[in-house]
């Protein structure tokens, strides 16, 4: 239900593979952010948070994230936990009750994780706006399109998406980098994992198979 709302803090294309296996341009972090998507009806709304944990370059990375939807009256709740070891991808489906693997596609180089730099944003097309300090973090703005997003080495702490069915934005409320996580930071639920295909990591950061 909430595919087109849920915004995982990898923004990437599909065709885009980075020249380079780090994910970020930063060794650690820890990120939780505030999801918000704006609704015609003002009595209805979507909603949620997720939370980004990462390191060794994103080389190791989980996002966890919850969304509340209410439309007439009844609210519905969906969470979705994405793990990413370095070229393998594991979505945890919290209704299935199992844990689905795949593998991430690699490009030519052998490279399967994306970038948010310069190099990459300018070959996706995107614009550079300026800079704007984040949580006191300075970010490089980028225009994509309708999307815009604050980019702090290779880390998104806020991005703005429009579409027809309105506007939504991801901001950063907590930020921490360079620190020591705990491994149990990056378990899974003790679900069944179920072997996938390949997959292609999409721009809003979910995979086709």
């Amino acid at each position: 239900m909430y595919k087109n709302f849920i915004i995982v803090p990898i923004l990437c294309a599909s065709s885009l593979f980075a020249a380079q296996n780090k994910a970020y341009d930063i060794r650690s972090g820890i990120v939780e952010y505030a999801v918000v998507a704006e609704n015609p009806n003002k009595n209805d709304y979507i909603k949620g948070s997720s939370k980004l944990y990462f390191k060794d370059f994103g080389d190791l990375e989980i996002t966890d994230t919850t969304m509340v939807q209410k439309v007439f009256d009844e609210e519905e709740k969906e969470r979705e936990i994405v793990k990413i070891v370095k070229d393998t991808m594991y979505t945890v489906n919290f209704d299935d009750q199992l844990i689905y693997s795949s593998k991430i596609a690699a490009d030519e180089n052998g490279s399967s994780r994306f970038v948010l730099n310069k190099e990459n944003l300018q070959k996706m097309g995107a614009t550079f706006i300026g800079t704007e300090s984040v949580l006191g973090y300075k970010c490089d703005i980028w225009q994509l399109g309708d999307d815009r997003i604050w980019s702090y080495n290779g880390v998104p702490l806020r991005q703005i998406s429009k579409s027809a069915s309105g506007m939504q934005m991801e901001e950063a409320k907590v930020a921490n980098f360079n620190i020591d996580i705990k491994d149990d930071k990056f378990k899974l639920p003790n679900f069944p994992v179920k072997q996938m295909d390949e997959i292609i990591i999409n721009e809003e950061g979910e995979g086709d198979y």
